[in-house]
């Protein structure tokens, strides 16, 4: 069911909920520039015939939630760590287990830090506690003085090669993002290029401004790292991680692991992403993870 929440300063979020509403909720958070429908359905459907009741949503900026000026309204991670958490009051839910995918896992971060109790549990997929690495090999600058490594060096030349001739027509858009998402994946299983083509159009089909999901890029860097943050999580948490990911390598979710009290770490043999390639597998992680620490009420209550 879909249904838009308004955000502390006004703006309108999509959101589609999946399952029964008094079942135990879960909130899936997407990652930078990528809409909620990036949560494929099959994986949405399939923990709601689990017993679960699945919330995904459009961050700001994608899909069919507002846009904005970001030159005179600029905002960071806090801001869309605020976002999240209007949609669980938006929803009513009571403690969810936030899934948050890359720089959904960020939020997740900020959400359990500052609002301790708001999540019974957090998954950390592809996702680290300094995104500073990243930025500074992806904007040509040095990142030398950073723990955590850089992207991998073919994911640094798509990129470059992206920028220097970049699509002019839709089905050159579309090519091109489709070649971007390949670059993400990696491990022993192939890319689901009909799927991620069938998303991707439509996802263009969906937003009125496609360039508009780049102001992540610019929250982020607007956003401290968490590295001394993640410390301070009480959140049983699962980090997922690729032993493949060219945009966060293996590090990064190592740290995680090792750094956050209660986290547990579980690796897989893919790249970044993992929809339509490794469903399986995450959804029995989840599954799995949530089975082991039952710290919510078996009903979401809502009041």
């Amino acid at each position: 069911m879909e249904k838009f929440i308004t955000t502390p300063d006004g703006l309108s979020l999509w959101t589609e909920s999946f399952g029964r509403p008094e079942h135990p909720p879960i909130l899936l958070v997407m990652g930078a520039m990528n809409q909620g429908i990036f949560w494929p359905d099959g994986f949405c459907e399939a923990l709601a015939a689990a017993g679960f009741y699945v919330v995904r949503y459009d961050h700001r900026d994608t899909g069919q939630s507002s846009t904005v000026d970001f030159q005179s309204a600029p905002y960071d991670l806090d801001t869309l760590t605020d976002d999240a958490v209007a949609v669980i009051h938006g929803h009513r839910l009571v403690r969810p287990t936030v899934v948050g995918l890359s720089m959904g896992g960020y939020i997740a971060q900020l959400m359990a830090v500052r609002h301790p109790g708001i999540a019974s549990r957090l998954v950390l997929i592809s996702s680290t506690a300094d995104h500073r690495p990243y930025m500074a090999a992806t904007m040509g600058q040095s990142h030398s003085a950073f723990t955590l490594p850089k992207p991998e060096r073919i994911y640094l030349d798509y990129l470059s090669s992206a920028a220097m001739h970049p699509p002019r027509t839709h089905e050159e858009t579309l090519q091109s993002m489709v070649d971007g998402w390949a670059m993400t994946y990696g491990g022993s299983r192939p890319f689901p290029r009909a799927e991620v083509t069938h998303a991707i159009g439509l996802a263009m089909q969906r937003s009125s401004s496609l360039s508009a999901g780049f102001h992540h890029a610019l929250a982020v860097a607007a956003s401290p790292h968490r590295l001394e943050l993640v410390l301070r999580i009480a959140t049983p948490t699962l980090v997922i991680h690729g032993r493949h990911d060219p945009l966060l390598p293996l590090p990064h979710g190592n740290y995680l692991a090792h750094h956050i009290p209660l986290a547990q770490l579980e690796v897989l043999d893919m790249g970044h992403a993992f929809m339509w390639s490794w469903d399986a597998e995450v959804l029995s992680l989840v599954q799995g993870f949530i089975s082991q620490n039952p710290t919510q009420p078996p009903r979401n209550v809502r009041e």
